[in-house]
């Protein structure tokens, strides 16, 4: 506690006997506790600096500076400050009078969650002595020692939160799961996803998202895919296109997006990095808020392929790898595995034949209404990956009339993977279907005379996200049918 002119004036000769002991400066130490408001939640991660109050003339109080000391707040919430005492030299009796502030890299930038002023001040502090403080701040983010990462949000867990449009809970893809087989929609269990849109895999370019908690001590990260179950890792290396919203104009009306790209960049010999734009530039509108990366996924062969991120951290003028105390990689979706197939469907008609005889295109069909009168179309709707949707042949007429219902023998003319799930993600389709329009089936009033346009369309399940990347791949043959 520091004496004013008057008070010294009284105390002279009590300070003359106590000089030899209170002159001489030694460690003092301050312990703290510090809780937000829900009870158990902590300011993790906040950096607790101490400041001394001096006493002025009149009864006004000066803060002195700088800080007397700084530590960070644990996972406990606790922090110990150590400090010189007397700090400045000269006689003190009795310990120091202190406050504390507290900061936190909320969003990417420093906030102030907790500040005393000289009314809060905590008088003649003695060394050791523990001091609890209550973190009210809205700023403030809080975490619980009890609960496990992955149910706190708001501090250092990264984790994929979606494929484009496709949120990681929706896909097989926990890369801590050995059984894991990276498919949207999944049929198995615990998902038991059913119909034809189901088992999905992935192609063409893959817009990859993920959480980056604020509390996160990373400057740059990069994404890496490895298709051989982890054994060698690559970098991805695809330029992320950005944009952020410029409200530094004093004329709203001239407020615009400005474009930024979030790398790849090399710092410090390391290459394709990549920053995190709420930290790049926090309490800011971004286009892309959460998109980690934009993956090629004809760089891989078809199969399964794991992606991870590697985070690195500022040391000085140079980046080192970030540990466990910087950013936590979630245990499920820190890393992930998506099933690739890039591979198109086979789609053709093969042929068609008339009462047993090959036609080719654009030629006049006789056909009779008898029981043994038939048109056989011979096609292919094949996927040498096993991953097709469904096809359907269509026998097409006049103004947008279309021959009904569809042949089933001997072959379906449609079909889907919903009717050939079982119990395996794989349904290829068929290197060979013929499928037969009889003539006294298929009457004049429900194949009238007309020009045809018998039009086979496949779709395979692989997606980029958003839609199927082979969606009603098509062939067409054309002929004319002359009914008597």
């Amino acid at each position: 506690m520091k004496l004013t002119k008057t008070m010294w004036l009284i105390c002279l000769v009590a300070v003359l006997v106590l000089a030899a002991g209170n002159s001489q400066a030694f460690a003092y130490t301050v312990n703290g506790h510090a809780e937000c408001t829900m009870s158990g939640w902590v300011p993790y991660g906040a950096v607790v600096k101490v400041f001394e109050i001096d006493p002025l003339p009149g009864g006004s109080y000066a803060i002195n500076s700088p800080a007397l000391a700084t530590a960070t707040v644990n996972e406990s919430g606790n922090f110990t400050l150590t400090f010189t005492w007397p700090s400045g030299g000269g006689f003190e009796i009795g310990g120091p009078d202190i406050i504390f502030v507290f900061t936190q890299n909320t969003n990417g930038s420093a906030e102030a969650i907790y500040e005393e002023n000289a009314s809060g001040t905590h008088w003649n502090v003695a060394s050791a002595a523990t001091i609890s403080l209550n973190v009210a701040s809205p700023l403030a983010v809080c975490s619980n020692p009890a609960v496990t990462p992955g149910s706190v949000p708001n501090n250092k867990l990264f984790l994929f939160t979606r494929i484009g449009n496709h949120e990681t809970a929706n896909i097989d893809s926990k890369g801590s799961v050995v059984t894991s087989q990276g498919y949207h929609r999944p049929r198995k269990a615990p998902y038991s996803f059913t119909g034809a849109n189901t088992d999905q895999p992935y192609g063409s370019a893959l817009h990859m998202f993920g959480w980056f908690g604020s509390q996160s001590q990373i400057a740059y990260y990069k994404v890496q895919y490895s298709a051989d179950g982890g054994i060698t890792w690559a970098d991805i290396e695809t330029s992320l296109p950005n944009k952020w919203y410029s409200t530094s104009d004093p004329n709203p009306l001239n407020w615009h997006w400005v474009s930024e790209s979030m790398g790849p960049v090399s710092y410090g010999g390391i290459n394709n990095l990549y920053r995190v734009p709420y930290f790049v530039r926090p309490n800011t509108p971004w286009s892309w808020f959460d998109r980690v990366a934009i993956f090629n996924s004809t760089l891989v062969t078809d199969g399964l392929t794991r992606f991870r991120i590697a985070a690195y951290k500022q040391s000085g003028t140079t980046l080192i790898p970030a540990t466990s105390s910087d950013i936590i990689i979630d245990p499920n979706y820190g890393e992930i595995v998506l099933q690739i197939d890039n591979t198109p469907p086979t789609v053709k008609i093969l042929d068609m034949k008339l009462n047993g005889v090959s036609k080719s295109v654009c030629q006049i069909l006789n056909f009779g209404t008898g029981i043994s009168d038939k048109i056989s179309v011979n096609f292919r709707a094949y996927d040498q990956r096993g991953h097709l949707q469904d096809y359907a042949l269509n026998a097409i007429y006049g103004h947008n009339a279309s021959v009904s219902p569809k042949p089933t023998a001997p072959s379906k003319a449609e079909d889907n993977y919903n009717n050939n799930a079982g119990g395996s993600p794989l349904w290829q389709g068929g290197f060979g279907y013929i499928t037969d329009y009889k003539g006294n089936t298929y009457t004049p009033a429900i194949m009238s005379d007309c020009a045809y346009q018998f039009r086979l369309t496949a779709s395979k399940r692989t997606t980029n996200g958003y839609g199927l990347i082979y969606h009603a791949v098509e062939d067409t043959w054309h002929v004319t049918i002359d009914r008597p």
